[in-house]
């Protein structure tokens, strides 16, 4: 349905779990939750008028938010994409942050650690009065108490977009909220146009099997075929070889499986956070049967290691340059694309030198 009620849906390119619909100058935000458009997690009114009836039932909000509290460090190179990090008053695990306005925010002591063993601090958040508090839809019960004090919950469920575009999409729902819609359409559009560019060329290449996963406490762990990680894999140039596997989560693979459908992977890659240089023990642990695998033979291994990259922060906003990392793994030489400022690639071989700093003369390249 693409209108009701007066109102025009606004359509998404890539995303699945919200969507934006407008009336004149007024806004209407619903956010998905796992169950898709069945599970409508939150609906919300922007709008610049003083009328008191919603439109729907929906929760209220004024056009372009002065002050939040954030739920999920996620959330935040959004906000600070869109110019308006100094907005952020309070924040969960505020310390494993990486966005360096952020921080610099946390140096001047504007903003308040929420996060406490039970869940969300309610007295430091009444404190501070935020006009809102961006969380994530894994249950109504925090949210409803909080809407009780007078700070509406806005759910965001950008973790559960299968597609890297998808979840870079998420700004422009952001930049609704933020009254920045146009410069969030006009990022997000540059975002876009730099990876499909990239997917297009990496379609043209003999696509090298590729195997992603570990084993986390005695059990191997694989992302499904309709993954974020997959499809990056399939965009690169790849083929992942758990690509028929479907699921919701990562999917647990037995070792018999693993030796007989990946040990003649090319490439095997991985998510770790490791505190030294990556190496082939990191994937093995010196097990024989792992070692025989032809990716460990051939030293044709990746890591995306968390000590060193914002992978579940910045890299959501820059899917463009970590497609761009994975075909150089891949694909050598590839196509060469440089991050923002001075960041070190999201992943790398574990043969390649340290991380060295490259320069991205623009912060987010937008498309006018």
């Amino acid at each position: 349905m693409d209108s009701w009620n007066g109102w025009t849906r606004m359509g998404n390119a890539y995303a699945q779990r919200f969507q934006l619909w407008q009336r004149g100058d007024d806004r209407l935000a619903l956010v998905f939750g796992h169950g898709g458009e069945a599970d409508t997690a939150g609906t919300y009114w922007i709008t610049g008028s003083g009328a008191d009836t919603t439109p729907v039932h929906a929760t209220k909000l004024g056009k372009g938010l002065g002050s939040v509290a954030i739920g999920s460090t996620t959330h935040v190179p959004y906000i600070s994409a869109l110019g308006h990090v100094n907005a952020i008053t309070a924040c969960a695990h505020m310390e494993q942050v990486r966005d360096p306005l952020f921080k610099d925010r946390l140096r001047q002591g504007a903003v308040k650690e929420i996060a406490t063993g039970d869940g969300i601090d309610r007295e430091a958040l009444l404190a501070l009065k935020p006009e809102a508090l961006f969380g994530y839809p894994f249950g109504r019960g925090e949210s409803e108490a909080l809407e009780r004090l007078g700070i509406p919950t806005i759910e965001v469920s950008e973790y559960l977009e299968e597609h890297p575009l998808g979840r870079a999409e998420w700004l422009r729902f952001f930049g609704v909220l933020f009254g920045e819609e146009r410069k969030a359409d006009s990022l997000f559009a540059g975002i876009r146009e730099r990876y499909e560019a990239l997917r297009a060329d990496s379609a043209t290449i003999d696509r090298p099997t590729v195997l992603f996963g570990s084993v986390w406490d005695g059990q191997w762990w694989v992302p499904p075929g309709n993954s974020y990680m997959a499809r990056l894999i399939e965009d690169a140039g790849g083929r992942y070889v758990f690509a028929d596997r479907k699921g919701d989560g990562n999917i647990a693979i037995d070792m018999e499986t693993m030796l007989a459908t990946a040990s003649q992977a090319e490439y095997w890659g991985m998510i770790a956070q490791v505190d030294t240089m990556p190496s082939v023990h990191d994937f093995t642990n010196g097990d024989e049967r792992l070692m025989s695998f032809k990716s460990v033979k051939e030293q044709r291994l990746f890591v995306g290691n968390t000590r060193v990259s914002d992978l579940f922060g910045q890299a959501l906003l820059e899917p463009d340059i970590v497609l761009a990392d994975l075909r150089n793994i891949l694909v050598p030489p590839g196509c060469i694309l440089v991050p923002m400022g001075w960041l070190p690639p999201y992943f790398r071989h574990i043969n390649d030198p340290p991380p060295t700093p490259r320069i991205r003369t623009e912060r987010l390249e937008a498309v006018q």
